[in-house]
């Protein structure tokens, strides 16, 4: 006896407050490309005039922040739509492949600030309009504070992934923002022009150390990587409480964006009738989806004689 039971979140009904939730998410992503815009024009003024390099690592920051954003905001109306005949498994690992490009972005991006601070620590360049650069640093901190909590608030009451790593990204901006006030002040108080290039490499740094594991994950998933060891053993003892699974062999997983997809073949009794093989399967499939709401979960069941 054999069963096969797809569970497709995708093709359910929408939550009532879904539509709700939606337009909070739209106007979070709105608020972030807005305010990434902003900051960019006022920095690139600042660099330009300035010349420092941490004006130039913060601009660059807020580049890929305006560049994440808008991906952002275009993964997440893709990622929403519900499954269809050409996309079974929906529509989520648009995730991986954005997080995939973001990461590459990012990381050549931050390579040339550094190169571009080395040469400044062998060959000082004298800063010019740092009080100026230091106001624009000081915006830039009270309107990101803003940005965060308002994202935060949505994230709380939307659950989204999405949102919640945009904020912790731009939490980020905030300290970035000190350092470069600190460049700036050491040039302008006590004509310290090593301070500018040391603060470009520390800004590039962090980033690139925060962008890895984005990366990593978003390369294991687009290949296919099975979920964490410690993620399985939970399920599989989940699993094999319910009453009538005698064992569980073939169990294949893997992450799409943030939908994990689970595949694996319980062992049932011969004797059972197809009802009950059904009843287990279900019982199977509910268990699972207790720790992964969300998930894309597909039980058949094996006959076997004792």
């Amino acid at each position: 006896m054999a069963h096969f039971h797809p569970h497709t979140s995708g093709l359910h009904a929408p939550c009532p407050h879904e539509s709700g939730h939606s337009r909070l998410m739209r106007l979070a992503g709105y608020a972030s490309v807005s305010m990434a815009c902003t900051l960019v024009a006022a920095k690139l003024a600042v660099w330009w005039m300035s010349g420092s390099l941490a004006i130039l690592s913060s601009l660059t920051d807020s580049l890929f922040d305006v560049l994440v954003s808008v991906m952002n905001l275009i993964a997440l109306r893709y990622a929403l739509k519900p499954a269809d005949h050409e996309h079974r498994f929906g529509h989520t690992a648009i995730e991986d492949i954005v997080g995939l490009g973001q990461c590459v972005f990012i990381l050549a991006s931050m390579m040339l600030i550094i190169l571009q601070s080395l040469q400044r620590l062998v060959d000082p360049v004298p800063l010019t309009h740092e009080m100026l650069g230091i106001y624009v640093s000081l915006f830039g901190m009270a309107t990101t504070l803003a940005l965060v909590m308002f994202q935060g608030y949505v994230a709380r009451r939307t659950g989204s992934l999405i949102i919640a790593a945009d904020r912790l990204h731009y939490l980020g901006d905030i300290a970035f923002n000190a350092g470069v006030i600190l460049a700036l002040a050491g040039s302008a108080y006590f004509a310290v022009s090593w301070l500018d290039p040391l603060v470009a490499i520390a800004i590039a740094l962090s980033v690139i150390i925060s962008t890895v594991p984005l990366g990593r994950r978003a390369f294991h998933n687009l290949m296919g990587h099975e979920m964490p060891f410690a993620q399985t053993s939970q399920m599989l003892d989940q699993v094999q409480q319910i009453e009538g699974v005698r064992g569980i062999h073939r169990l294949r997983t893997r992450y799409m964006g943030n939908k994990p997809i689970i595949q694996l073949h319980i062992e049932i009794d011969a004797h059972h009738s197809f009802a009950s093989a059904h009843q287990i399967t279900d019982a199977a499939e509910a268990a699972i989806l207790t720790l992964w709401p969300h998930a894309e979960v597909m039980v058949h069941a094996d006959p076997v004689t004792y």
